[in-house]
């Protein structure tokens, strides 16, 4: 008997010593038995009081968020009210802690079904979206066959768990996505979602830590993991709190989730990075040493930092920014920002950023660069200017401090130069204006419609979109006011005012007035006018063309305000036309101004009274003339006549209510026998009959052909026409190469030479010829651009020692991963090779200086 007792006493504290999970009877041959022994261990799921799992037995909706509150460490509560939570209840804290980590949602009719089952769907999509990404399984990889029947909601999270073997379907082919799941079950998709649990609060772990059979890493407290590899996920979860989490050369092959804690990523490769907390927490990311990763999504405020990256280190490659209204601190350089949501990013001045999308309205503020932007929504305000923007159709933005939008008028910043010509030391040697456009889209500049000239009045900006004024052609200009037209490729246009005075010498103002002899009209008036003149010097006479007016008589002065007033009976001697008034001075030089004479009085008028007609039937000049006929006092036409011969209607000529055109092979006909005019009047059923005066010029047509080296042809090259002779040749034009490389002018004959200009040229070039029939000139200039070829592996680190092969050249890469080339514009094969791994190829378009990223398998 007393052997007995002792064995029986032995046994009981034997079995008192072994863990629940092992005392426990149902799962002793269950299939679930070794998820339950593993979580239980880690106190995430305990048996009954009976000491039994019950693993077949469904769990209540309360059971699941208990099991993930303890997985992942959740510990904080938010206020509840639902109605079937009361306060007090065994699951009261339960479901506020679950609620304030936004992993579940009430059943609505403020409700949460506390004691209600969980389906298999909704677990395998709740345990999927803690995980903060979007998964990459495709559902209809799915073989189950009421895979149909799964909810939409959930078919992608479903999917993924299938495929990492999180969760499994039945034996019978199906899944029953709206079964309720067990106890069981949930312990194996928690054990597979969990992975290895880093659970101790300033625990040291390394790889030796991790369990080998599953491929997921949880860190729910503050701590170090260091000389690892992780074959899935790893989730630092928002358990972490404020704490610190230090990740020391590891490598992720899944994605790493950060959702809590201050984490240094230090010598860390992963391919995906994802920052989101729902806990209205800033999360913090710093990359140091070896660390690099190829893409990072931010859902939420996040601060992230490149801190002491090695040479070869990527650092964070590309980031997504899809959170709506959070708040990015940024201090790194990167490749591919892409913005999804409404959000403000604050930069340092060390931030790159090599290409911004915004498809959601971004606030970017503080220092650093970024080189082109193309914004697709409004309301995007850059305080720093990119190097290239690109707006959207009908999208408007702010680009440090100005306001931008994608239409037809492009704004010009400064919008004045004002300047005294009088004082040459107070006139800088240049002038630098910035505009919301490409400079590589500026067709010509055009002052009071004369044609600057590329390089010598002006040139383009290298670092920026703007162009530079030189003083040797501001100096030109006489005192008054000009406005400088900018016209685009795409017919924009943007407007430059300049006002130039001269302290040195007298001044006028207005410089050009009108004066209309109708005494009924508003122009019939004295005309006010400000003579400026140095100290000491006076007005001493006025003269309007060689008559010297009277004063008193013909105008008044006043000399101490300069005032001088022309009068209306005066001018109203003379007949219509342009006059040229001079201000002789007591010293010093005449100064001028121009007076025009109309007559409003109504007559019958044809406009214009004078146009060319160019006999080339090629050139553009050869065309019908419509002029507008204005009838006075009723008066009609009755016929059209020129050297006496009389035109026929609706054949060389046809009238269309108040236009009136004449036919262009009738206009031809009149310049026979070398004629170098014709006149054609329109005879009027009363009244004055009006002339129209067309002009006969003879043109050809002269085409520069400008290409590189390559025979390839130059879009966008501005091209000067200068003739030898400005007295009889055509005056000196300006045209742009359009894609085919080609620019065309109509000139007299004649000698002229033709100047190519690009800003990839490495020089201007000239070429003289002489016209006396329609003719094309090939230009050929050289032009290299700066290719910069980086080269990364799959997480972005930048790969040393790598081949870089294009256009014949060959260059290997440093330790920052670059090959640089000097190319001309051409397609290319960029090919890479690397020992270790496949050599790969990218085709790319050399048309400026590029920095491409190659990378590697």
């Amino acid at each position: 008997m007393k052997r007995l007792i002792s064995a029986v006493l032995a046994a009981a504290m034997l079995l008192f010593m072994l863990p629940a999970a092992l005392a426990a009877s149902d799962i002793k041959n269950h299939w679930a038995k070794t998820y339950l022994t593993e979580l239980h261990e880690l106190e995430i799921i305990n048996p009954s009081s009976s000491g039994q799992y019950t693993p077949d037995q469904p769990i209540a909706r309360w059971e699941f968020m208990r099991y993930i509150n303890r997985a992942f460490d959740f510990t904080e509560k938010a206020s509840i009210s639902f109605t079937d939570v009361p306060s007090g209840s065994a699951y009261y804290d339960i479901v506020a802690t679950a609620v304030y980590y936004g992993y579940i949602n009430g059943v609505g009719n403020n409700k949460m079904d506390p004691q209600g089952t969980l389906t298999r769907e909704q677990a395998a999509t709740i345990l999927g979206r803690l995980h903060k990404y979007t998964p990459d399984a495709d559902p209809d990889d799915m073989t189950f066959s009421d895979k149909s029947a799964v909810s939409s909601y959930a078919r992608a999270y479903v999917a993924e768990a299938v495929a990492l073997k999180y969760i499994n379907g039945y034996p019978n082919g199906t899944f029953k996505p709206q079964g309720t799941i067990t106890r069981g079950e949930i312990a194996k998709i928690l054990y597979y979602f969990l992975g290895t649990s880093l659970h101790k609060e300033g625990g040291s772990y390394t790889g030796a830590d991790l369990d080998s059979v599953t491929d997921n890493v949880s860190i729910t407290r503050p701590c170090t993991l260091s000389n690892a590899t992780i074959d899935g996920n790893l989730y630092i979860t928002e358990g972490v709190g404020a704490g610190s989490v230090t990740l020391q050369n590891v490598t992720v092959e899944g994605r790493i989730i950060v959702s809590g804690g201050s984490v240094v990523l230090n010598g860390v490769s992963a391919l995906d990075l994802t920052v989101s907390s729902p806990c209205d927490q800033t999360l913090s990311v710093t990359c140091s040493g070896n660390t690099s990763i190829a893409h990072t999504e931010v859902q939420s405020d996040a601060m992230l930092y490149e801190s002491g990256l090695g040479i070869s280190a990527g650092g964070l490659s590309d980031l997504d920014v899809n959170g709506e209204n959070l708040s990015l601190t940024l201090d790194a350089a990167l490749w591919d920002v892409n913005v999804k949501q409404a959000c403000t990013i604050l930069t340092t001045g060390s931030t790159t950023i090599d290409s911004l999308t915004a498809d959601g309205k971004v606030t970017l503020t503080g220092g650093g660069s970024v080189q082109k932007a193309a914004l697709n929504v409004s309301g995007c305000d850059l305080v720093m200017e990119p190097s290239t923007v690109e707006l959207a159709s009908g999208v408007t933005a702010t680009i440090a401090g100005e306001s931008v939008q994608s239409s037809n008028s492009i704004s010009i910043s400064p919008a004045a130069l004002t300047f005294d010509a009088g004082n040459a030391d107070s006139i800088a040697h240049s002038y630098d204006f910035t505009f919301n456009a490409d400079k590589d889209d500026l067709v010509r500049i055009t002052v009071d419609g004369d044609t600057l000239t590329l390089g010598e009045d002006y040139n383009l900006l290298t670092d920026k979109n703007g162009i530079r004024i030189y003083k040797t052609y501001l100096t030109t200009l006489e005192a008054g006011t000009y406005t400088a037209k900018l016209t685009f490729s795409d017919r924009s246009t943007a407007a430059l005012t300049i006002i130039t005075s001269n302290s040195g010498q007298m001044a006028v103002s207005p410089s050009q007035i009108t004066f209309d002899k109708y005494e009924e009209s508003a122009g019939y008036a004295n005309v006010p006018l400000t003579v400026s003149t140095p100290a000491g010097v006076t007005l001493s006479s006025i003269k309007l063309g060689s008559t010297v007016l009277e004063r008193g008589t013909d105008y008044t002065y006043n000399t101490s305000t300069g005032q001088v007033v022309l009068m209306a009976e005066t001018l109203a001697k003379k007949s219509k036309g342009s006059y040229t008034i001079s201000f002789v001075p007591s010293k010093g030089s005449t100064t001028t101004c121009s007076l025009t004479i109309t007559d409003s009085k109504p007559v019958n008028k044809i406009a214009p009274e004078e146009v060319d007609f160019d006999a080339n039937t090629s050139s553009g000049g050869y065309r019908d003339i419509t002029v507008t006929l204005t009838p006075a006092n009723g008066a009609e036409l009755r016929r059209i006549r020129c050297n006496n011969k009389e035109l026929e209607e609706d054949w060389q000529y046809k009238v269309s209510g108040n236009q009136v055109t004449l036919n262009k092979s009738a206009i031809s006909e009149f310049a026979e026998k070398g004629a170098s005019y014709a006149d054609f009047t329109f005879v009027m059923s009363n009244g004055q009959n009006p002339t129209l005066r067309v002009n006969y010029v003879t043109t050809y047509a002269l085409t520069a052909s400008v290409v590189d080296d390559l025979g390839l042809p130059i879009e966008g090259a501005s091209v000067t026409f200068t003739p030898a002779d400005s007295a009889t040749g055509t005056a000196t034009q300006t045209a742009t190469t359009d894609e085919d490389g080609k620019a065309t002018v109509y000139v007299k004959r004649g000698s002229y030479t033709l100047t190519a200009a690009h800003e990839r040229f490495t020089e201007s070039i000239s070429q003289t010829t002489s016209v006396s029939s329609s003719r094309t000139v090939k230009m050929t200039g050289e032009i290299l651009e700066n290719v910069q070829v980086v080269v990364t592996n799959k997480y972005g680190a930048m790969l040393s020692g790598a081949v870089v092969s294009i256009g014949g050249k060959a260059a290997t890469t440093g330790a920052d991963g670059v090959a640089s080339f000097s190319l001309r514009r051409d397609n290319y094969v960029i090919q890479v090779s690397c020992s270790g791994y496949t050599t790969t190829t990218k085709p790319i378009t050399v048309t400026g200086s590029i920095r491409t990223q190659v990378q590697l398998e």
